[in-house]
């Protein structure tokens, strides 16, 4: 049978590779192309019109995926998991990413996301506080910085 865990919010989630969590983004960033006319284009359309019109119900004030949400004008709908997955639907343009930090790191994770939709054509600007996130001390000053590696930049 298909394996499953549960996630940090303790919903159950289905095992699936990387590459088919990307395409079943893609799938709900045109849901007529990826389901046909129909009750899941449909849901899929409402699901994602919804992510982008409630950014902090997806994620929480503060968070990455809200703020990219905000930043990009509800073009892109964002999607946080754990242990350092993100989603991305880019709306109307049949385009889904999904990425895993092989360690789980959130920051990673935010700065790879932001690199990527940047590299897909996504506001640079926008995206910029977490493709180049400071890393600051206890006291708050900058220590350094997360930055996408040359694959990424």
């Amino acid at each position: 049978g298909l394996g499953w865990a549960l996630d940090g919010c303790a919903a159950p989630n289905f095992a699936v590779t990387l590459g088919g969590l990307a395409r079943a983004m893609a799938r709900m960033a045109s849901p007529e192309a990826g389901f046909g006319a129909g009750v899941r284009a449909a849901a899929a359309a409402r699901l994602t019109a919804a992510m982008v019109a409630h950014p902090a119900l997806v994620a929480g004030e503060g968070r990455a995926s809200t703020g990219m949400m905000r930043a990009l004008g509800g073009r892109v709908a964002i999607k946080s998991g754990a242990e350092g997955v993100h989603v991305a639907i880019l709306r109307g343009r049949g385009l889904g990413v999904a990425l895993k930090i092989e360690d789980g790191a959130g920051r990673a994770a935010e700065c790879a996301m932001a690199a990527i939709l940047t590299r897909l054509g996504e506001d640079a600007a926008a995206l910029a506080p977490w493709r180049e996130a400071p890393v600051r001390t206890r006291a708050g000053a900058v220590a350094g910085a997360v930055r996408p590696g040359p694959a990424l930049a």
